[in-house]
């Protein structure tokens, strides 16, 4: 049986998965990505060895063809990260490169909201889709255009950046420097200033919130969701009716270049379900033009919470070996046909 080994590299810790066919992760390890500092050259010699550890393990029923890596500011064509601002180095780095010459194996990277959306089309919702746009939203929000049956790098690599198209608030400014970004109005750090200034109003009208009782420290996107579908709070449920009618609107206005079949959401922030979906869907279907109602679906991930990136990692792996594997056939038919 084919494996792939998925990796995502995250500011934190690097977590690596072998995925087989199926979409099952049948072992993961975890590396420290903050162990080793700025020091890159240590960083990729662990990593490496992590690789011919897992891959070699006599518990794998199947062999590891290829390596999938998903990364903040990865460049699928260039195979390097370029100047990741979350990461401990900021230099640019070779990581394809220098992955295939350490374990011998075809490695093959991409920026993790594209990893997310082909994670997405071969083992989640999205299978059978031909047209969808993978929405993440975390502490960022990015996205991964799938269009025409293939996802949308364009040039250089980094098209999908529909979290910094102004179609947010047009009074916040994001952390790329411009105000308006829709990042800066439905990332989980705008969610928490969001529950900090309704709370703020609230008690200025000696009016009383779940919200009241925590700090203003510990309102994170987790803690309101919480609340809200614990206890139904009408504070902590404004919070999100805010958020999703902003990315409704948002929504509404991206049908409008890919015309995709769905929109699927992913993410931290998108875990609370319904709580978000339904004023999103509500938005969205008083905002799109008339031409694309009700043929656009607004869906969640079902990606498995925990294993979503190591998933779509591997999926780049896949990719790659099912298009390696469909240009092979196409030289031989050429072959028997002269």
């Amino acid at each position: 049986m084919s494996l792939y080994l998925g990796i995502d590299i995250g500011g934190t810790n690097t977590e690596l998965g072998v995925v087989n066919e199926r979409g099952q992760v049948v072992s993961s390890q975890t590396l420290s990505t903050t162990r080793y500092g700025a020091d890159y050259e240590s960083y990729i010699t662990a990593l490496a060895d992590l690789i011919k550890q897992i891959s070699a393990s006599p518990d794998l029923e199947g062999e590891v063809i290829g390596i999938g890596v998903g990364a903040p500011n990865a460049n699928y064509f260039s195979g390097c990260v370029e100047q990741a601002v979350n990461l401990p180095w900021t230099k640019t780095t070779p990581i394809v490169a220098d992955l295939e010459a350490r374990t011998g194996l075809p490695v093959v990277l991409d920026n993790d909201a594209n990893a997310s959306a082909l994670g997405e089309h071969s083992y989640g919702v999205a299978r059978g889709l031909d047209h969808f746009v993978e929405i993440t939203l975390g502490t960022g929000v990015g996205s991964g255009i799938y269009a025409d049956g293939r996802l949308i790098r364009g040039y250089q690599g980094k098209a999908g950046e529909l979290g910094h198209m102004a179609v947010g608030e047009p009074d916040q400014l994001c952390g790329c420097g411009r105000y308006g970004c829709l990042e800066a109005s439905v990332a989980a750090p705008a969610v928490a200033r969001r529950a900090v200034r309704l709370k703020k109003l609230c008690l200025e009208q000696g009016m009383w919130s779940e919200l009241c009782d925590i700090p203003d420290e510990e309102l994170t996107s987790k803690t309101v969701a919480e609340v809200a579908l614990a206890t139904g709070d009408s504070l902590a449920r404004q919070v999100f009716d805010e958020t999703g009618e902003v990315l409704g609107r948002a929504l509404a206005q991206f049908a409008c270049f890919s015309a995709p079949q769905a929109f699927i959401l992913f993410g931290g922030v998108a875990r609370c379900g319904d709580l978000l979906l339904q004023p999103v869907r509500k938005a969205f279907d008083k905002e799109v033009l008339h031409i694309y109602r009700g043929s656009i679906e607004i869906l969640l991930s079902s990606l498995p919470k925990g294993q979503a990136a190591v998933l779509g990692a591997a999926s780049l792996a896949r990719e790659r070996n099912l298009s390696y594997d469909s240009t092979r056939d196409l030289r031989l038919l050429s072959t028997l046909w002269h």
